[in-house]
């Protein structure tokens, strides 16, 4: 599979391969809004819930998925107030793991028990489907023709999958032997590697050797590899025979590895591995965490007089996270990015071989040393563009950033929507290989919302016009029949 555009950058900070598991605290805080799904409480103040229950619940396409307990303890509903949103709080009383649901085998298991389990152990959210972009529908109404199970990560810095495979290479093998009953008849599923005579690909393709609806794949590590939309693209690319309307879901390894977890020991989503890595990071690494736990709980303190700002997520698409709150059920990353402490002397003078850029224009091209130096300061004032292409070469999806750019500057929305701006997956490189410090990412996605908020008012004017015609038509036709 080839992959059009995109970026390697080269960051100091990445997270050892060594995984800690954190202790599980006395509170865990469970957001009441998980991957843009907001979910309403199903226990109250002082219940008292054991391992695996359901704390919430949210009505989706086709049914309704769960958010269960990642320990047992007693609730409390918080509303959300200041920096912090609506969550509960769960008072851990064990942290013990027990089975919830029944074990599966992947021969006697259905579609139908399958999704029942996923929605109910917190995973059904971690699938997504080409046709909604997001999360498919629970009712079977969609059975994927293909599948795409994801190894590569090529942000800065988000778990990788060997590292995930080291951890729970045998959950993920009974995952992937699970997913087959999703498909739909005479279905595929591709498996996303890199090398393929990597140690962990050999092994995958060992334990997929024999079976004809597995086909191994290997992509280059550029990031945005890890998106949906791209993978999507490189594999109608790559294979002719796709049709555009055939339905494809993607998953990444952690979700496989729940899927295993869930299906063949009846244990629901409650940890997750994250990255915690960049300059601002003392002690990169990753940790094995209890959902909910507090993120601040694994953030080893720095020798700084200032805060450093975490992310959620990666260097590119991640966005800005308060320490008071949980790890989230989708989390898989935080990185530490540090506030600038001094400014630098001359410092136009530095050969930069601890800075990273795009163009050629410091020393590290040529040590391939990372860059230590990136800090929440952009490093120089915004510039107008100067039309250098950069966003355009790295765009993974073959837009023209800089005209959208010019677009949106003039207010001309309806022509920037013309030239493709709902096709951008919001992935950040065009914001980071800038020269002229513009927040092009920020700009497109707020653009895309009042676009898709336009659209929306005008499908419900549409809608409520439809309403009145058929009313008019209708009093009409009464009319004439009491005439009669």
């Amino acid at each position: 599979m080839k992959i059009r555009g995109g970026y390697l950058p080269r960051i100091g900070g990445r997270p050892s391969r060594v995984v800690r598991v954190v202790a599980v605290p006395e509170r865990l805080f469970i957001e009441l809004c998980q991957d843009g799904v907001t979910f309403g409480p199903s226990v109250g103040d002082g219940d008292t819930v054991v391992f695996g229950a359901p704390l919430a619940r949210a009505d989706v396409a086709g049914g309704s998925i769960a958010l269960p307990a990642p320990a047992a303890g007693t609730v409390s509903v918080e509303p959300a107030r200041a920096s912090l949103p609506a969550s509960i709080a769960l008072t851990v009383s064990s942290a013990e793991i027990r089975p919830l649901g029944s074990r599966h085998t992947p021969e006697r298991t259905t579609a139908d028990a399958m999704r029942g389990a996923l929605a109910g152990g917190g995973i059904w959210p971690r699938i997504w489907s080409s046709t909604t972009r997001g999360m498919p529908p629970l009712d079977g109404s969609e059975a994927p023709r293909r599948i795409i199970v994801n190894f590569v990560v090529a942000e800065p810095f988000r778990t990788r999958g060997k590292v995930v495979l080291q951890e729970d290479w045998e959950r993920v093998a009974a995952g992937l032997r699970f997913l087959p009953r999703l498909l739909a008849e005479y279905g595929v599923i591709h498996l996303v590697l890199t090398e393929l005579s990597d140690p962990v690909a050999l092994a995958i393709r060992k334990e997929s050797a024999g079976h004809a609806w597995v086909h191994i794949e290997d992509v280059p590590v550029r990031y945005p590899v890890e998106h949906p939309r791209v993978l999507l693209r490189a594999l109608r690319q790559s294979e002719k025979r796709v049709k555009p309307d055939e339905v494809v879901w993607v998953l990444d390894v952690q979700a496989v590895q729940a899927i295993g977890a869930c299906m063949g020991e009846g244990i629901p989503l409650h940890e997750r591995i994250v990255a915690v890595g960049g300059p601002g990071a003392s002690n990169p690494r990753h940790v094995r965490v209890r959902v909910g736990t507090p993120i601040e709980r694994f953030l080893e303190p720095v020798d700084s007089a200032a805060t450093p700002l975490v992310l959620r997520g990666g260097l590119l698409s991640g966005r800005p996270a308060n320490p008071a709150t949980g790890v989230g059920y989708g989390d898989d990353a935080f990185f530490v990015l540090p506030h600038p402490t001094e400014r630098e002397f001359l410092g136009f003078m530095n050969p930069g071989f601890d800075r990273v850029s795009i163009l050629p224009c410091f020393a590290s091209r040529l040590t391939g040393a990372p860059d230590n130096h990136i800090t929440t300061s952009i490093r120089g004032e915004r510039r107008p563009c100067i039309a250098c292409g950069l966003c355009e070469t790295i765009c993974p999806a073959r837009l023209l950033p800089q005209v959208l750019h010019r677009y949106i500057y003039r207010d001309a929305i309806d022509q920037a929507e013309a030239a493709g701006l709902p096709l951008c997956i919001r992935c950040g490189l065009c914001s980071y290989v800038c020269p002229s410090k513009i927040e092009l990412s920020h700009e497109f996605t707020k653009t895309q919302e009042r676009l898709e908020a336009e659209h929306r008012e005008q499908a419900a004017m549409e809608t409520e016009r439809e309403r009145r015609e058929e009313n008019r038509t209708s009093e009409a036709e009464h009319s004439e029949d009491w005439r009669k």
